[in-house]
């Protein structure tokens, strides 16, 4: 028997609007990365395994969604199911069978989006401007206390 497949389309729970899911890849490249791994791949048995091979797929699913505050509420913009796969092929003295092992995560992934006020923004502005202006008065007084410094051992003054 020839366990050969070809896994046209594979996904899990509702699925969400192309263009919604663009949409967010924007904001979060990083999201639905994992999202159809095995679509349009093809398992094929090459003659040098032989006649009884078994294809077992290992597919562990995980829960995200991605949340935003807007005004004290909360929305769910997205939620949808990753996946990560893993493929082998084995020899097998039995019958050659296609197997999909599914392991749902206890585990969720969660993305919100916390909007930052005006007052935060000012803040965190004036604590860099601060910041740099603090390094850059102690650059300049190392500076000069050197320049000093090499001056009076050039001039032959005691230290």
């Amino acid at each position: 028997m020839n366990m050969s497949h070809v896994v046209t389309h594979l996904s899990f729970g509702r699925m969400i609007d192309p263009r919604l899911l663009t949409d967010m890849k924007r904001s979060l490249p990083y999201l639905g990365q994992s999202h159809d791994r095995l679509d349009e791949k093809a398992f094929i048995n090459q003659h040098e395994f032989g006649a009884n091979v078994t294809i077992e797929h290992y597919l562990q699913i995980v829960k995200t969604e991605v949340i935003t505050r807007r005004y004290g509420q909360e929305h769910s913009l997205i939620e949808e199911h990753e996946y990560t796969a893993h493929s082998s092929i084995t020899q097998t003295y039995y019958l050659p069978v296609a197997k999909f092992h599914f392991e749902l995560s206890p585990m969720q992934i969660l993305i919100t989006e916390n909007p930052k006020s005006l007052s935060h923004f000012i803040t965190n502005l004036c604590a860099i401007i601060g910041g740099v202006f603090t390094v850059a008065g102690i650059i300049d007084s190392i500076f000069h206390n050197t320049i000093r410094l090499i001056k009076k051992v050039e001039l032959g003054e005691n230290i």
